[in-house]
């Protein structure tokens, strides 16, 4: 809720795309997500996470690095062609070199964080969101 000079007026919650294979994964950082005041919609492979940009559209995707049979990073690219603007935050358990990450923003990727760092996932979700509000809706992400 925010206040207006008209009373409290509900807010429009940001919605969040979670690619992961793993169900335990994908029910916990959704609920840390859904408590932290964020719509979340969730994809467990890349088939389902296109669907959900098509359907929809979500205001930043977190995609797992190693979705089961697939590299999430090869998603992103196709996130990106069908939503630029989209903030993309790749997620993972494996610890990966400078040169890996650097490869995983030339792909269209905003930020990484590992996964079990749960404050750092919301920050960054906190700050991609707050920049992309502050360039304004027709900000052209990675473009």
């Amino acid at each position: 809720m925010q206040q207006s000079k008209h009373g409290w007026i509900p807010v429009m919650a940001k919605e969040i795309l979670f690619v992961d294979d793993t169900s335990d994964w994908r029910f916990m950082v959704g609920a840390w997500l859904h408590g932290a005041g964020y719509v979340v919609v969730t994809a467990k492979d890349s088939r389902e996470a296109l669907k959900q940009v098509e359907q929809g559209e979500p205001d930043l995707a977190i995609v797992d690095v190693d979705l089961a049979g697939e590299d999430g990073i090869t998603l992103v690219k196709p996130i990106k062609q069908k939503h630029a603007s989209l903030p993309v935050i790749l997620y993972t358990g494996l610890s990966h070199d400078d040169d890996t990450i650097l490869r995983f923003m030339r792909e269209g990727a905003h930020q990484y964080v590992r996964k079990g760092k749960m404050e750092d996932l919301i920050k960054a979700v906190q700050v991609l969101l707050d920049f992309q509000e502050a360039a304004g809706c027709g900000s052209t992400w990675g473009t």
